[in-house]
């Protein structure tokens, strides 16, 4: 197991992982399968569809 796996299976969360369940599980999820740095492309793809839904 690595860090981020002995993190998200602590229960001690820091910051905003305590209330933000739902982002904390995807994003571990993201991070185990393909590693931390394809967090950044897929957030600016989900950022762009989302304002692409609320502004079109």
């Amino acid at each position: 197991m690595n860090q981020l796996h002995t993190y998200l299976e602590s229960g001690t969360y820091v910051g905003l992982d305590q209330y933000l369940i739902l982002q904390r599980r995807l994003d571990g999820a993201i991070a185990a399968k393909l590693g931390l740095t394809a967090l950044a492309p897929m957030g600016a793809l989900v950022g762009l569809v989302i304002g692409y839904i609320v502004f079109a």
